[in-house]
């Protein structure tokens, strides 16, 4: 996602030469170098989660379907860290933001805000439209909820909350909608029809079957209470960034990822012993078992949440500390690429995967790492184009300029003026 700077000049809204000033001001700003403000170490650790997509992906339309079940399920198990990773990171660019550029974080929402309506209106069906490619239909595509759909809403509404909230009530809120929206998928009575699929999209759903659901979604609540938490952590870390005390930031990282991997870990732990010595209580409480199960991803259970989300947020803080010594340079600049290109990188792949390599049907091969390489080398070539095109910047409904213009009149009126400086 792409991030903007903006400042305030504090003067007469009536002189024309400080009018003139702060449009020469605007327009220099404007030209101002692309890349100039990225977060690079965030944008390197985007993309190593967006490889984890390309696991996952990669399973599903080549181990599975050349037959190599045991390798499919493995990977694929692997792969389950990229999403909540990566909503986590988007929330923790969101709280770094709102720490080390306060000032220019309501230009940050309002960008945020138009890029998750294209995500709605654009991206979904965009991503929908393989399902014609790939044979299923772009009706049936079309009614699955991606995981951009539920971050859309999350950068919608969660940076707001961000600055409406303090660290410790978005902790709690998260805490409490993630609760609640479990409680509703366990106890919620059933029914049928639109009721259904509100709640498949919305709170998710255990068995989407039995309400004559044939699709998965990613429930917008669960993963809009993940990106909560992870503006709290990005905040935690900017505040080391602010005192230059990378290092403790990085090291604070690491510890909530591993008190986050360690929870998981003991849960799943735990839940395999029910299993084994208590059979009959596991079976008289199925639900309960689903709920805890560590792959219990549509809609996300907790255990996942903790096992995955720790293991990213490991990654992240190995990457964020790689950048910062400046080691693995060569490896650091392709996951940036990846990463700054995420949402185009996520649709590119998509295709690679959902359709080209699928309609080939390759036979299966020992040496399929390599042929997992190359495909990521193809994701890579597509990302370092779009990013040399400067492609988010097409990423847009035309909203956030609205809403800049709505932004410098309601400054007008206060007596400022703000100058905007674009950069991603």
């Amino acid at each position: 996602m792409s991030t903007a700077v903006s400042s305030r000049l504090r003067s007469p809204a009536g002189s024309a030469g400080a009018r003139h000033e702060r449009e020469l001001t605007t327009l220099r700003a404007s030209t101002s170098s692309y890349k100039s403000a990225r977060l690079e170490s965030l944008d390197a650790a985007r993309g190593a989660a967006m490889l984890f997509v390309c696991m996952a992906h990669f399973a599903d339309s080549y181990l599975y379907v050349a037959g190599a079940g045991v390798a499919g399920a493995d990977l694929a198990s692997v792969g389950m860290l990229a999403s909540p990773t990566f909503v986590a990171v988007s929330g923790m660019v969101t709280g770094l933001l709102l720490v080390t550029r306060r000032k220019s974080f309501p230009h940050f929402r309002r960008k945020l805000v138009d890029r998750g309506i294209f995500l709605l209106l654009v991206g979904h069906p965009v991503l929908a439209f393989m399902g014609v490619l790939a044979g299923t239909g772009f009706y049936n595509a079309y009614r699955v909820g991606y995981i951009t759909d539920a971050i859309a809403i999350a950068i919608i509404i969660g940076p707001w909350l961000a600055t409406t909230l303090s660290q410790r009530s978005r902790l709690l809120l998260a805490s409490a909608i993630f609760t609640v929206d479990w409680c509703a998928i366990l106890f919620w009575s059933r029914g049928a029809g639109t009721s259904a699929l509100a709640r498949h999209y919305l709170v998710g759903l255990l068995n989407p079957a039995d309400v004559g659901v044939n699709f998965q979604a990613f429930p917008v609540i669960p993963w809009v209470a993940v990106y909560l938490v992870g503006t709290v952590i990005g905040e935690r870390v900017a505040s080391y960034y602010l005192r230059e005390r990378q290092r403790e930031g990085h090291l604070l990282l690491a510890k909530i990822g591993l008190a986050s991997f360690s929870f998981g870990a003991t849960g799943k732990v735990g839940l395999m012993l029910i299993r084994h010595s208590v059979p009959n209580f596991a079976q008289a409480h199925p639900n309960l078992m689903i709920l805890l199960s560590s792959y219990q991803k549509f809609p996300p259970g907790p255990i996942y949440i903790c096992l995955y989300a720790g293991a990213g947020l490991l990654l992240v803080s190995g990457v964020l500390e790689a950048g910062r010594r400046g080691i693995q340079t060569a490896v650091l600049n392709q996951l940036r690429q990846i990463g700054q290109a995420s949402l185009f990188t996520y649709i590119a792949e998509f295709y690679l995967y959902g359709v080209l390599i699928r309609r080939l049907r390759l036979a299966y091969t020992p040496l399929w790492p390599l042929l997992f390489f190359i495909s990521v080398a193809v994701v890579l070539a597509v990302a370092v184009a779009w990013n040399s095109m400067e492609g988010n910047r097409f990423l847009t409904v035309g909203l956030a300029p609205f809403l800049e213009r709505n932004a410098r009149r309601r400054a007008i009126r206060l007596g400022e003026v703000p100058v905007d400086v674009h950069a991603t």
